[in-house]
């Protein structure tokens, strides 16, 4: 989906993105915003608002309805576009690339800075999908979706900046509302990979991140063969941070034990190295 904003957005005019800055504000006090109420939350001329709303409803960044009153609301693609309007803005993006990956919680694609290096840009979609989008709008930009996707990539990038370089994760670059730059994730999921020649020193390296993120107080929360990547030269690269917690957590020991021992059930399943979960737990946190 985020596919739609970064093709319009060349076409979008100042002026376009002023007056969806003045709706996002809005937003924070009106579902709906009142067309009545146009005048009072932008400068713009009424005549000038009428002719902006046109422009971005054509764009598909905004929609109108008259639910309990004639009014209009921010779409997920506005939100799209001033997050990306925000990193072009701050020098942190030039030129977009092709899609990484397109899922039911975020896209991702590569993108060039202005400095042309390649990275990552992930747009959260946490509790929204294509079909509560296009078929019945049904979903709330006040403490719903846009708040909670807000959320993970603060979340995550804030986890990325306590654990990057000593642990192998992306590195972070910028966080602009639901959307998060990072390094570019290059490689394969563990999940897809079909053999590793050398699977044991491949678990080691994985449970090494385990144990210096430990170290640094950060424990993933969600870990799997399915957020580990067997980057292009075979290190390893761990991803999706969003639901990590501290070691101080009332919770710590119960997910670091569950990050774990998932991580022993695939290599036991896959490749049929037995680790004793115990064990590998006091490895992961000595001392402890």
């Amino acid at each position: 989906m985020a596919i739609q904003a970064i093709e319009v957005f060349r076409d979008l005019e100042e002026a376009d993105i002023q007056l969806l800055l003045d709706l996002e504000d809005a937003s924070k006090r009106f579902e709906w915003i009142p067309e009545d109420r146009l005048s009072v939350i932008s400068d713009m001329p009424l005549q000038d608002i009428k002719y902006r709303l046109g422009r971005l409803n054509k764009f598909d960044l905004i929609e109108w309805g008259t639910i309990k009153y004639e009014g209009y609301r921010v779409l997920p693609n506005g939100y799209d576009v001033l997050a990306l309007w925000n990193l072009v803005e701050g020098d942190v993006l030039e030129a977009f690339g092709k899609a990484l990956g397109v899922g039911k919680e975020a896209d991702i694609f590569d993108a060039l800075t202005p400095d042309e290096e390649t990275v990552a840009v992930k747009f959260n979609r946490l509790g929204l999908t294509f079909t509560s989008v296009k078929k019945t709008r049904s979903y709330e930009t006040k403490h719903g979706w846009i708040d909670a996707s807000k959320s993970a990539a603060e979340k995550e990038f804030k986890a990325l900046q306590k654990l990057y370089p000593k642990v192998s994760v992306p590195e972070p670059i910028a966080q602009n509302r639901h959307v998060l730059v990072t390094g570019l994730i290059q490689g394969e999921e563990l999940a897809d990979v079909a053999d590793i020649d050398l699977p044991e020193p491949v678990l080691d390296e994985i449970l090494g991140n385990v144990r210096v993120a430990y170290e640094l107080g950060v424990i993933h929360g969600d870990l799997s063969e399915h957020n580990v990547i067997i980057q292009p030269d075979g290190v390893v690269l761990i991803i999706d941070w969003p639901q990590w917690i501290s070691t101080d957590h009332r919770e710590a020991d119960e997910l670091l034990e569950r990050d774990v021992k998932n991580v022993l059930k695939y290599f036991k399943r896959k490749f049929r190295i037995e680790r004793d979960l115990e064990k590998t737990l006091e490895k992961v946190k000595p001392g402890d």
